[in-house]
């Protein structure tokens, strides 16, 4: 699944994925086709998001496609794991509508769950809605 990103707002771009805020509270994480994750991936990924919303002091929840994501090693999912500011980052939604980006995204949450809330979805709409809810609880 390739969102449309064509309504959104770029805020950056890393080695593997492109970075958009949706609306206030919500950005959204669309990885290139067929990239993996490391260590390396995941710290400059954390560090867009966490520039974006503390330089616009806001707080947001994360849409994260993994459909493109062939692979995730244990040092992706270790920054993944610590590296999430939960002052602004209030969740991630995991998007994966084909069996591959639900096993990578299956793989993170079972063994290195990140210190925010973390939920899977197979649509981005079912994602949008749990980002907004846990944007007006926390």
């Amino acid at each position: 699944m390739t969102p449309d990103t064509s309504a959104w707002s770029p805020i950056g771009r890393s080695g593997n994925a492109d970075f958009y805020e949706v609306e206030p509270g919500v950005l959204a994480v669309v990885p290139f086709d067929g990239v993996s994750d490391t260590a390396d991936t995941a710290l400059e990924s954390i560090q867009i998001q966490l520039t974006h919303l503390r330089s616009s002091g806001r707080r947001a929840g994360t849409v994260v496609f993994m459909d493109p994501v062939v692979s995730q090693n244990s040092g992706a999912r270790d920054v993944y794991r610590n590296a999430p500011d939960p002052t602004f980052q209030l969740g991630f939604a995991l998007v994966g509508s084909t069996m591959l980006g639900r096993a990578v995204a299956s793989v993170f949450m079972g063994l290195h769950p990140p210190r925010v809330p973390t939920r899977m979805f197979g649509t981005f709409q079912e994602a949008l809605t749990w980002i907004r809810q846990t944007t007006v609880t926390r």
